[in-house]
Parts: C-alpha cells; sequence; structure tokens
C-alpha cells in the first residue's frame, strides 16, 4: 500500500509516518519501481503499535527500545523489563479509568433511555 493508505488506515498523518522513517522506528520501507514508498501488513501494524505507544504518553526512544528487542529478542536488557513493567501499570490505570467513564456512561444512557429519549439523536449534545 502506499503512504496515503497507510494514514487512512491508521488515521496517522503522512508527515507523522515520515517522521517516524526518518528516526527509524518504522525503517525499511521498499520502493516501487517508480520511487513510492510501498508498505505491508507488518509495517501497518508496526506503525499501529507505535500510534498506540504515543497515545498513552511513551516516548519515542523508549518506542525504538520496544522495537528493537521485537526485531532482535537478544537486545533485551533489565533495563528495559523495567519499562515495560512502569508501562503495564500506567495501562492498568488507564484501563481503570476507563472502566469507570464506561460505567458512568452507561448509568446516564439507561436513565435517558427510561425517560424514552432515542438513542442517535443528535438534539441537546
Amino acid at each position: 500500500m502506499k503512504i496515503g493508505e497507510l494514514s487512512k488506515r491508521t488515521g496517522c498523518p503522512i508527515g507523522t509516518i515520515r517522521f517516524y522513517e526518518m528516526k527509524g522506528v518504522l525503517p525499511g520501507i521498499a520502493r516501487s519501481m517508480s520511487g513510492h514508498r510501498t508498505y505491508s501488513a507488518v509495517d501497518l501494524e508496526r506503525l499501529r503499535f507505535i500510534m498506540d505507544c504515543r497515545a498513552n504518553g511513551m516516548k519515542l526512544e523508549c518506542i525504538r527500545r520496544f522495537l528493537a528487542f521485537r526485531d532482535d529478542p537478544s537486545s533485551g536488557s533489565e533495563g528495559l523489563l523495567e519499562s515495560i513493567e512502569i508501562y503495564l501499570e500506567q495501562v492498568g490505570r488507564k484501563r481503570k479509568e476507563l472502566d469507570r467513564l464506561e460505567k458512568y456512561l452507561n448509568g446516564i444512557r439507561r436513565t435517558l433511555s427510561g425517560k424514552g429519549i432515542a438513542s442517535g439523536s443528535t438534539t441537546g449534545e
């Protein structure tokens, strides 16, 4: 797929994709005979991982280390494991926050549904 399609499928701006290539977290992108970048399903998966990490506050250098380990498991270290533990704690906290929010919103939805307010209405927002 071309860069525009990768951008559409991930929601990642083209400029950001190029930035990740320049920084080496999205390396080795193939080129077509005409010189256009061509991305594979592996590149798509890698970019989604990068975006998920960035959306949750991970620094690019830490993402680079995670990806380096993914590419070469012999590059693991105690420091990498410590980073993973820290981020897993953050993910757990975020999951709890999202669960609370979901519970709250479901309660509001039940209350509104009980009052006969139709779902999908755009009025009153």
